[in-house]
């Protein structure tokens, strides 16, 4: 899911990704653990979204191809483990369902710890001087 987000979206978005870190952590480090193996492995960020939020049709349309199905086996194994944290899964599905505009990637990103002026490529003069 493309789309063009405001950084007012993507502040409300990081503080939420915030508040989450601090009242969920065990289910935030998972997640950050996630967000970092789908990056190490070239996936799309809408891919892990679609598996963790079970919605497999929308997955689909962003699964990696040509990878061999252990890899995906052991993928899908790791998201899985989120499944152990139901209330922390729960409040992320409302986290994610709350900032939808801003798009899965920019919220992997976030959660990743990039601040919205990086992800929209927003440098201040002052920090290069």
């Amino acid at each position: 899911m493309k789309t063009i987000s405001s950084i007012q979206d993507l502040r409300k978005a990081q503080a939420g990704v915030e508040k989450f870190k601090t009242s969920y952590p065990n289910t935030y480090y998972r997640l950050l653990h996630l967000v970092n193996f789908t990056r190490q492995l070239q996936f799309k960020y809408e891919y892990l979204c679609g598996l963790m939020l079970d919605n497999d049709a929308y997955a689909n349309r962003f699964a990696p191809h040509f990878v061999q199905r252990s890899i995906i086996d052991l993928y899908k194994d790791e998201i899985e483990k989120i499944h152990k944290h139901p209330e922390g899964l729960a409040a992320l599905k409302k986290l994610m369902a709350a900032n939808r505009e801003i798009g899965y990637e920019n919220f992997c990103l976030l959660v990743r710890g990039k601040t919205p002026e990086e992800i929209k490529g927003v440098f201040r003069m002052d920090k290069f001087g």
